[in-house]
C-alpha cells in the first residue's frame, strides 16, 4: 500500500505562472458589452432619470397642493438631450398608464411616496454601464379631463381636493358633472340630487343641469351616468360603474324623500 500521508495537490505550471488575481480572471470571465449595448444602457439610465425628475417634481407639487399636466416636462426641459420634448410626454404617460399605479379613491391606511432616485442610490457605487431600475408609479393618480390629464401623488394631495382642484382647472360644466357624479358614486356611495348642483361652488339651475344630462346622448364613454326619480319626483343621477339601477334607485329615495322625514 502506497502512504500518501506526504503527499501535496499538484498544481498546474500555468496556475503557478499567473500574476492575475482571482477577482480579474472572474472580470476576464464576465461577457464585455458591445458598443452597441453600451449606448442602449447609457441611453435607458438618461431617460430613466429624466423619468424620475418629472415624477420628483409631480409629488413636490402634490405636497403643495397642485396637480400636475404633461405640458409642465416640457417647460421643464426635462427630456433627454436626443429625445423630443413631445416623445418623451407620451412616453413617459404610456409607461404610468401600462403599470400599476394609483386610483382616484380616498387613500385608506398608511401609505408613502416612492423615493427619487437619487434617494434610493445613495451610498451605491453606481456603474454607468449598468441599468438603473425602472421608476415606482404605484402613488400615481390620473385624472382624464377635456383639456388635458392631470396627475398627482395619492400620498401627498388628498382625493377630494385633487378633484376641487381638477373641476376647478378644467373649467369644464360637462366634465365637472361626469366627475361628481361619478365620485359621488364611488366614494360615500350615493346618487347626487339634482338640487345639490344649485348651491356652491356650481350655483347652476336646474335646467342647466338637466341639460348637461341630456347632452350625453349616445356617448359610450358616458353611458354610465343614469337619472332616476324619488316619489317625491326629485330628480337623482349615479354611475352605474359603481351602484346598479336598483341601488340607485333606493339610495335616491332614501336620500331625496326617507332621511327628510326620520334625520
Amino acid at each position: 500500500m502506497t502512504d500518501t500521508t506526504d503527499q501535496q495537490p499538484t498544481i498546474p505550471p500555468a496556475a503557478l505562472e499567473s500574476d492575475t488575481s482571482p477577482a480579474e480572471n472572474a472580470e476576464k470571465d464576465t461577457p464585455q458589452l458591445t458598443d452597441e449595448q453600451r449606448a442602449e444602457i447609457h441611453q435607458h439610465n438618461a431617460l430613466v432619470r429624466a423619468w424620475d425628475k418629472a415624477l420628483t417634481d409631480m409629488r413636490q407639487r402634490s405636497y403643495e397642493g397642485k396637480l400636475t399636466t404633461p405640458a409642465r416636462w416640457k417647460r421643464l426641459a426635462i427630456a433627454p438631450q436626443e429625445m423630443d420634448a413631445a416623445a418623451f410626454e407620451a412616453g413617459l404617460m404610456d409607461y404610468i398608464e401600462s403599470n400599476p399605479h394609483a386610483d382616484d379613491s380616498p387613500a385608506i391606511g398608511h401609505m408613502e411616496a416612492p423615493k427619487p432616485l437619487d434617494v434610493l442610490l445613495e451610498g451605491q457605487d453606481v456603474d454607468e454601464d449598468t441599468p438603473l431600475p425602472n421608476p415606482d408609479v404605484s402613488d400615481v393618480v390620473l385624472l382624464y379631463g377635456k383639456k388635458s390629464v392631470y396627475l398627482y401623488s395619492k400620498p401627498l394631495l388628498s382625493s377630494s381636493f385633487a378633484h376641487a382642484l381638477f373641476i376647478t382647472t378644467e373649467n369644464d360644466d360637462f366634465s365637472t358633472f361626469i366627475d361628481v357624479v361619478r365620485t359621488e358614486s364611488r366614494v360615500y356611495p350615493r346618487p347626487v340630487s339634482i338640487l345639490d348642483f344649485m348651491n356652491p361652488p356650481y350655483l347652476w339651475s336646474i335646467e342647466k343641469t338637466r341639460s348637461l344630462f341630456e347632452s350625453i346622448g349616445d356617448e359610450e364613454a358616458f353611458a354610465d351616468i343614469h337619472s332616476c326619480k324619488t316619489s317625491l319626483d326629485e330628480t337623482f343621477f349615479y354611475s352605474t360603474r359603481f351602484l346598479s339601477d336598483a341601488q340607485g334607485k333606493a339610495l335616491a329615495e332614501f336620500y331625496g324623500v326617507e332621511k327628510g322625514r326620520n334625520p
